[in-house]
């Protein structure tokens, strides 16, 4: 009896330090891709108006976010990360890239209580190299902050089911997704999931979680999302602007899961359709397991199907088909696949091991695909080089639009503060001349400049920051202005011109 307790003990020690070294090995994969080239491109403008909003205090955050569409949390914690580590591209992307490897160790947890120790690593592993978290993790925006708040969230949810009795994980959870809907709105669409498990729950008595708790638990989420309720309707009187999303096809649907597991432009229709149909029968062997292993189906289904279908719907009539916006819930995708996997393990392993290859292998292809992604950025940081190498005294800086106004304004060393177009031919983003971007422009009295300031200027050389395919500029304003030089940055280029 006490040789087999021995044995028992030994195997357990064994076991444990073999699942520190897979946690181990996990954590240091997912930090290598992660933050491989992560500062190669340029910062974008949603990056740069991250960046140049967390300069303010967090009370100005509060009520500068408030003109944008967006709630104030990612901002004031981006506030205090510059303050540590500077508002380069590095360090400022280090916070995403940190927050979804913490969003990878939550969802391990999460395996760990509701699967099998097999299913839990295969998830690790393809949760660490899934090409759309790598992407946004190289972001300086919010979006794996809300994966990291809600996946924390969902399992909170798990252990108060079950443990009942424990007040700490109730008390979490509500802090959690607090945090999340102070973040970003799309944190109402996993309340759904979490509802519509607790419902299922509730109805098979499965999980011990009475109506008066839950509900009190949702309450006090509310109560502590008041008072940023009144930015929300001001928000939504600002009437925020979606015509740069795409309109929703059928197309978009089928293609789905290879955007968010693969995303590599190359790749054939025949592989991209056959993604979808694995992820179908993943979740077609979830709904066949035995009563005793479908405790956690309904959560594990709809981590990643109630958001993605509630989005889809209102894509048929709003634009909202946006692949970061399906982030948080992507992570579902490996966690579906790895429990469909681990059940047919034992009576197909040469096919689980064969179709877990296959979408190892499309993760690498994706990942692969961000070179390009990367390339595909303007590079004001080459243009703002190239002007403090060649600026004179009494040069001004125009940039033709807002979207490259901020990130030529954060690489921007030569001492002179750029000014923004909005004349007759100016593309002007959402919100002018006061809401989301436009509210942080300094100075707008001087900065901002339209055809009759442009007409008045007096002086001799002018850099004018546009699109290279955008044909309009200065020479259109007046005849004594002629090109003198472009400088070249990806997809913008700076034109030099010089008076006659």
């Amino acid at each position: 009896m006490k040789g087999a307790s021995a044995v028992a003990a030994t195997a357990g020690r064994s076991s444990w330090r073999v699942d520190r070294l897979a946690l181990l090995a996990v954590v240091c994969l997912a930090l290598i891709v992660r933050f491989h080239a992560i500062d190669v491109s340029s910062l974008w403008y949603d990056e740069a108006y991250s960046l140049v909003l967390a300069r303010e205090t967090p009370a100005r955050i509060w009520a500068l976010t408030a003109l944008d569409v967006h709630p104030p949390l990612y901002y004031v914690l981006l506030h205090y990360w510059v303050l540590l580590w500077g508002e380069g591209a590095l360090p400022a992307r280090a916070l995403s890239a940190l927050v979804d490897v913490g969003t990878v160790l939550l969802c391990i947890k999460l395996m760990s209580l509701i699967a099998t120790r097999r299913a839990t690593w295969m998830a690790a592993v393809l949760l660490a190299l899934l090409p759309i978290s790598v992407r946004y993790s190289q972001e300086a925006r919010m979006y794996t902050l809300l994966g990291f708040w809600l996946m924390g969230a969902t399992v909170a949810l798990v252990c108060w089911c079950n443990s009942p009795g424990r007040m700490r994980y109730p008390v979490i959870y509500v802090l959690l997704m607090t945090a999340a809907f102070y973040t970003h709105y799309l944190a109402a669409l996993c309340v759904l999931t979490h509802w519509l498990f607790w419902w299922r729950s509730h109805r098979q008595e499965s999980l011990v979680l009475s109506a008066g708790r839950w509900v009190m638990a949702n309450g006090a989420i509310v109560l502590l999302f008041i008072p940023w309720l009144p930015s929300v309707f001001d928000q939504l009187a600002g009437k925020p602007y979606f015509g740069w999303i795409e309109p929703f096809t059928w197309r978009f649907v089928l293609l789905l899961v290879w955007q968010l597991t693969d995303g590599n432009e190359a790749t054939n229709l025949l592989w991209q359709v056959w993604l979808a149909l694995l992820l179908l029968a993943s979740v077609l062997s979830i709904l066949s397991r035995p009563a005793k292993a479908s405790r956690y189906n309904v959560l594990l289904l709809g981590y990643f199907f109630v958001p993605t279908g509630v989005l889809l719907f209102i894509a048929v009539t709003t634009p909202t088909f946006v692949p970061r916006y399906f982030q948080f819930a992507a992570i579902g995708i490996p966690l579906m696949l790895a429990v469909a996997l681990d059940d047919r393990w034992r009576s197909s392993r040469l096919l689980c091991a064969g179709v877990l290859a296959c979408f190892l292998f499309g993760e690498l292809y994706g990942l692969a695909a961000l070179t390009k992604v990367r390339e595909a950025n303007g590079r004001p940081d080459l243009l703002a080089s190239g002007i403090q190498t060649q600026s004179q005294q009494g040069d001004v800086i125009v940039v033709e639009n807002l979207f490259w106004y901020f990130p030529f304004t954060l690489y921007n060393h030569t001492g002179i503060s750029p000014r923004i177009y909005v004349g007759s031919f100016a593309t002007k983003l959402w919100g002018y001349p006061d809401r989301s971007g436009w509210a942080l422009v300094a100075q707008p009295d001087q900065s901002i400049l339209g055809d009759d300031s442009l007409t008045e200027l007096k002086a001799k050389r002018v850099w004018w920051i546009t699109h290279t395919q955008k044909a309009e500029d200065l020479s259109l304003v007046s005849h004594r202005w002629k090109r003198a030089q472009t400088l070249s940055g990806g997809v913008i280029e700076a034109r030099l011109f010089i008076a006659q």
